[in-house]
């Protein structure tokens, strides 16, 4: 009898849930947002208390001020938050002598005990806090190479890192787990933020100089050299950019002009890094196929993503598409209801016979992996997934309003809706504009497994694109 009450109530719920966001949806944009504001817009509320005396106070007030996430971020487990707090206590005690590396490794770890990786300090905070070497790595499946470096360092360009101050990226790679919350793939995506940073090794390996790294790289000849690289304070250092975006030869829109080079030429004829400050890019590829990479899931700049979208997808009229290639590597995120109409018209532009392959690796995450998941769904039997598993599970949390610690800056993800996009999400803790968009996608696993390698990025193939082609 319970059981069957507890079905009925949350029957009501659901429809409760889809009246109040089809009303919200059909009454427009403003009263949409304002209905997931109330919902979802919870963040730490404002620090009380005077200005600190001292570095000890401050950092004491940011821990006190820390010490609440748990309160308003819906992703901690009841034992992740007693953990998280009992690690604020042992901080606080600590705080006199915790230098301002420490203390930021210490929250980045208090803070990935959420488990989950919308809740982590946020990757600008890291670029902006810590200084970072002047060289930017990226991971492939050979291993770690240096892909963008500053004027004077254009030698590493290319080179692949054998060790960082004396340990191999993979060992500090697994290191990196205790600083940010998530999956396998996700940590790997994030882990050059800390092994970029001597200040950051420093914290890990007291041998290691919080002022340089000392690299152990070999190049395309072969041949192993040892290279030390002073630290870049963070003014110097461009943002931290979404994971993948580096690959891009485009300069990143932080960049000082002629300050920092790519490995590959910024004509590089490889579709999925062109355009990056526009939220789509497509072109037309031999064969009568479509490519289609979505940069942004969202409207940004001026530009509609559905417009984009549709765009390149053509009139109805028009001769359908033999292939499409939906790249969702390297996006960055964003609102997927901007996406969701474009995305179920995509099987409507293809050939009878036609195939929708959807490309997809670590840097797929958050709205990047719904879209996905959608457009697997609307194409059925007809989609395939290209590539290797996305950056996050299909249940996660998110949404929320970023929490800034009012002294020293650190920025920090809040969590507040629930996403299940492998079984579909009909819970009063999911996002609810789930409730109304929401399909059960079972999983992302690619049916043709393939990894971007490093030989044929360094020549401007790309691996993934190439096999989908096949």
């Amino acid at each position: 009898m319970a059981d069957s009450r507890r079905g009925k109530l949350r029957l009501l719920a659901t429809f409760a849930v889809l009246a109040i966001v089809a009303a919200a949806i059909a009454m427009g944009g403003r009263v949409y947002d304002k209905v997931l504001d109330l919902r979802y817009g919870a963040t730490l509320p404002p620090a009380p208390g005077p200005a600190p005396r001292d570095a000890v106070q401050a950092k004491v007030q940011d821990l006190d001020y820390l010490a609440h996430l748990p309160d308003v971020d819906r992703s901690f487990s009841p034992a992740a938050a007693a953990r998280f707090r009992e690690r604020i206590r042992a901080l606080r005690a600590a705080a006199p002598t915790l230098d301002d590396a420490r203390f930021f490794l210490e929250v980045a770890a208090a803070v990935a005990l959420s488990g989950n990786a919308h809740t982590n300090v946020d990757a600008v905070s890291w670029r902006a806090k810590l200084a970072s070497a002047p060289v930017r790595f990226a991971w492939f499946p050979e291993g770690l190479f240096v892909v963008r470096a500053m004027a004077g360092h254009e030698d590493l360009l290319g080179a692949r890192v054998l060790s960082v101050d004396g340990r191999t990226p993979e060992a500090l790679r697994r290191e990196a787990a205790a600083y940010f919350a998530g999956t396998q793939a996700y940590v790997r995506t994030a882990s050059p933020l800390l092994l970029e940073s001597p200040p950051a090794l420093h914290v890990l390996h007291p041998d290691a100089s919080p002022a340089h790294l000392d690299l152990r790289v070999e190049g395309a000849a072969g041949g192993a050299r040892e290279v030390r690289l002073d630290a870049v304070p963070p003014a110097r250092a461009p943002k931290a950019s979404k994971p993948g975006r580096i690959l891009s030869p485009v300069p990143l829109a932080d960049e000082a002009p002629g300050e920092w080079r790519a490995l590959l030429h910024p004509a590089a004829p490889i579709p999925s890094l062109r355009e990056p400050r526009h939220v789509t890019h497509a072109e037309t590829l031999p064969g009568g196929t479509l490519y289609l990479h979505l940069w942004r899931v969202r409207d940004d700049s001026g530009e509609r993503l559905g417009d984009r979208i549709a765009a390149a997808l053509g009139a109805a009229d028009a001769p359908p598409w033999r292939r499409i290639v939906l790249d969702l590597r390297f996006d960055a995120g964003g609102d997927y209801p901007d996406a969701y109409d474009a995305l179920r018209s995509i099987p409507g532009r293809l050939a009878s016979d036609g195939r929708l392959l959807i490309l997809t690796d670590e840097t797929t995450f958050s709205a990047a992996i719904i879209a996905a998941v959608l457009a697997r769904h609307f194409a059925g039997p007809r989609a395939t997934v290209v590539g290797s598993g996305p950056g996050d599970r299909l249940e996660f949390w998110a949404e929320g309003i970023p929490a800034r610690l009012p002294n020293s800056g650190i920025e920090i993800g809040v969590s507040t809706g629930y996403h299940d996009w492998s079984h579909g999400c009909r819970e009063l803790r999911c996002w609810w504009p789930n409730f109304y968009y929401g399909v059960a996608g079972g999983d992302l696993a690619p049916g043709i497994p393939v990894r971007w390698r490093f030989a044929d990025y360094r020549r401007g193939v790309d691996t993934v694109v190439q096999r989908a082609l096949e």
